[in-house]
């Protein structure tokens, strides 16, 4: 029963005049504001602005000492913005690299996890693989920027193949236990909907108030997206899903046939679900094409980008075990690692990259407010581990050259792809195992080895050639490494708007900086974006005296 007021008439009738406004309403309903705004944008009507550069800042910060703890996505940008403006920069970095979560495996790399043990890598020269950020959206505006002023080459990230593998197991149906490209579950879902939909139209079933001419034009634009029969409107193997024999000289080649639909239901509605809706998210925003990463890495925009630019301020192996602050300045107490004793540094303000889960291990003398906020926020549990193989048969047995395969086993979840040296003929490294939460934390409690081989297990379910080329892997459980205790701060809508607000004020003469500080969460973005909001803060505050 319609429950409009009376004399009311329905916004969203597809027969009532479309405009501008309706919908806006209408897409607004269905996509939320970020849909919205990007349909305003392309209308020219409101810029996608966000923060694209940093900030214009006058005056010159000399005389000024900023201690900056951390030297990952939100350090080292801050650091590198006050150096800039003149501050008397000191970066302390608990590690013996740059970057934080930005972590790029290669032969000789070396980890240790707590209750774990040490893991040294022992790929050859030449295979790399990132443990932490891996890809970059084409709208993370600081992410480039560095790039362009550091001179770091980026290359192409293929976050979706069509070619890769979708496998699902534990279904009801024929398709149990069964892999298949996503190309073929994709034209199949597309074709199968688009027939129900035009025979409906076809048979007047939508009680909306379209016009014949409305009715013609849909189903015309569901018989060639939807690829269907134009007849009577059925779906039919089209070279859409794939060949099962190729065309070549001799022959036109054979289409592959569709699954049946009544197969095909449970396990594209299994993969759906799967990894927290892995594959379904493919499709948003953040992961469309273009995506990039710097060439031979994440991680040389930190390690050659931003630690030549800091030369001798920046001190490796220090980790800080006490910051106290007062009305004259900040105190901040690290550990030579190389010496194994303690050292004290002064300064004016203290510029914090630690991770909020890490940070609450060391002393700080903050007011009890910022204390709860720091608490009120968990991180989450996520396990990544890079498998170097002998040889590249997902390019030469299965033709795929970068992208992911996506599986609903929970403990493996996805497998990815590299995205350069195609065809080498010395093979490479690629994601075999990404999980979240629980999964995470039972894959986590295994010795290092016995997870390469559950990898391997699960794994060889979606590529059999997997034992065969093993050459050894080097997983990271980020909730179980010592300096970031956990993969990203797990926001909720209520908590992010109680603490965020504390979380980026300072803090009498200590500024946080990090993605726990950005709604652009889990990206590297949101940390550069804090880092320009926190260093205008400062530079404003020393300013004005």
């Amino acid at each position: 029963m319609n429950s409009a007021p009376q004399g009311s008439k329905p916004s969203t009738r597809l027969g009532a005049p479309l405009t501008r406004r309706r919908f806006l309403h209408m897409t607004g309903a269905t996509l939320g504001s970020a849909g919205m705004l990007n349909l305003l944008n392309a209308w020219g009507q409101n810029a996608m602005d966000g923060l694209t550069e940093p900030p214009k800042l006058d005056g010159n910060g000399e005389g000024t000492k900023v201690i900056v703890i951390g030297a990952g996505p939100g350090g080292c940008p801050a650091a590198y913005e006050l150096m800039k403006l003149g501050y008397d920069v000191t970066i302390l970095e608990a590690r013996d690299r740059v970057g934080g979560h930005v972590w790029t495996i290669r032969g000789g790399t070396t980890g240790e996890e707590y209750g774990k043990g040490e893991q040294t890598c022992d790929w050859p020269e030449g295979f790399w693989w990132d443990a932490g950020p891996s890809r970059v959206p084409f709208y993370h505006n600081g992410f480039f920027h560095y790039c362009r002023e550091l001179n770091v080459p980026l290359i192409d990230h293929k976050n979706l193949n069509l070619n890769g593998w979708v496998y699902a197991e534990g279904i009801d149906g024929n398709l149990d236990s069964t892999k298949m490209r996503l190309h073929e579950l994709q034209a199949d879902m597309a074709g199968y909907s688009s027939q129900y939909l035009a025979n409906a139209l076809d048979q007047n079933a939508l009680d909306e108030e379209l016009t014949e001419e409305d009715l013609e034009h849909w189903k015309s634009y569901l018989i060639n997206w939807g690829i269907l029969e134009a007849d009577d409107l059925s779906y039919k193997p089209t070279d859409h899903r794939g060949y099962a024999v190729l065309p070549d000289v001799y022959s036109p080649g054979k289409v592959n046939d569709p699954y049946p639909l009544a197969d095909l239901l449970p396990f594209a509605d299994s993969m759906m679900q799967a990894a927290g809706g892995y594959l379904a998210a493919t499709a948003v925003f953040d992961w469309q094409t273009t995506m990039v990463k710097p060439k031979g890495g994440m991680d040389q925009l930190y390690e050659v980008g931003f630690k030549a630019a800091f030369g001798e301020r920046l001190k490796l192996n220090s980790p800080v075990t006490r910051i106290n602050q007062d009305d004259a300045g900040v105190t901040v107490t690290y550990t030579n690692k190389e010496t194994g004793e303690d050292e004290e540094i002064v300064g004016d303000y203290v510029m914090c990259n630690i991770p909020l889960s890490a940070l609450l291990k060391v002393s700080v003398n903050f007011s009890d407010s910022m204390q709860t906020a720091i608490r009120s926020v968990p991180y989450a549990m996520a396990l990544r581990m890079g498998i170097g193989f002998k040889r590249r048969f997902w390019e030469e047995d299965d033709w795929i050259y970068g992208g992911q395969s996506f599986t609903n086993i929970s403990q493996l979840g996805i497998l990815g792809y590299p995205d350069d040296d195609y065809l080498s003929a010395n093979g490479g490294a690629m994601l075999g195992m990404y999980n979240f939460g629980t999964n995470a934390a039972f894959v986590s409690s295994l010795p290092y080895e016995d997870r390469a081989q559950l990898a391997l297990t699960l794994g060889s379910k979606v590529h059999p050639q997997m034992r065969d080329e093993y050459i050894s892997a080097f997983s990271v459980a980020w909730h179980l490494e010592p300096y970031s205790l956990g993969a990203w701060p797990s926001f909720t809508s209520e908590s992010r708007e109680q603490v965020m607000p504390i979380l980026q004020e300072p803090d009498g003469r200590i500024y946080l900086v990090g993605e726990h500080l950005s709604h652009v969460n889990a990206w590297m973005e949101g940390a550069v974006q804090a880092a320009w909001m926190q260093v205008e803060k400062l530079h404003t505050r020393v300013m004005q005296g």
